[in-house]
């Protein structure tokens, strides 16, 4: 049995993860995790609902079920690496006056990572430094 419901959702997310891009029908989860119907929905749309998951409507053996699909965007998130405090160290964003009007997605603000010369100079510098370092 499980400890909690996160240990659950966790081990039902590994499960969706392993079927890959082909994914996995939700009846197959409810049977593998012994969960009813209605606990298997439950817990495949709260996955749907943190963008974790796809649920595809489809016809399988004669029923109705959900196909459950890993999201790239989940993929890639649960493959990420943590950031070193090395990596951003120093970086002129976290004291930045204009950090609040900082945009990425705005280009029309005058504030964004793309126009900031002081970003700019503190990668120039960073990868200067890091250039010199592996040279020794």
């Amino acid at each position: 049995m499980y400890k909690n419901k996160h240990e659950l959702f966790e081990q039902v997310f590994q499960a969706i993860l392993k079927s890959g891009e082909d994914g996995v029908f939700q009846t197959e989860i409810c049977k593998q995790f012994s969960l009813d119907s209605r606990d298997g929905s439950r817990l495949a749309g709260n996955l749907e609902k943190q963008s974790l998951i796809l649920r595809e409507k489809i016809l399988h053996k004669g029923r109705w079920t959900y196909k459950l699909i890993v999201k790239k965007s989940a993929i890639a998130e649960y493959n990420r690496k943590p950031i070193q405090i090395e990596s951003v160290e120093g970086a002129p964003c976290f004291s930045c006056a204009y950090q609040h009007s900082c945009s990425s997605e705005d280009e029309a603000s005058p504030y964004s990572p793309a126009k900031c010369v002081w970003l700019e100079e503190w990668i120039v510098t960073s990868f200067e430094k890091a250039y010199v370092k592996n040279e020794k």
